[in-house]
């Protein structure tokens, strides 16, 4: 994975995230538009297949976009945990 910052203001930001899909994007972007902070989350991948991710947030200005994103992987990490805990509990029996 490798992250691109094509655009940045206080309030919104525009980034290529290389070698990623639909898979993350979708739900990062579902985290993303959990916070209350954040008015915009959306992605596009142009030609998929050949064209990278480009993942836009714009946030009501209380919280900067980097702050937002990085709430948002945090929740995301913490949800494969809370999964992988349980999906091995239930594997043992």
């Amino acid at each position: 994975m490798e992250v691109k910052i094509i655009r940045k203001t206080d309030s919104e930001i525009e980034m290529e995230i290389r070698g990623e899909s639909h898979t993350l994007m979708n739900a990062l972007k579902a985290a993303l538009l959990d916070d209350k902070a954040v008015q915009t989350a959306t992605y596009t991948i142009e030609f998929p297949g050949v064209s990278e991710p480009v993942l836009y947030v714009k946030t009501n200005k209380s919280e900067d976009p980097i702050d937002a994103i990085k709430k948002a992987s945090s929740l995301l990490a913490g949800q494969c945990e809370d999964f992988i805990k349980l999906f091995s509990k239930k594997a043992r029996v």
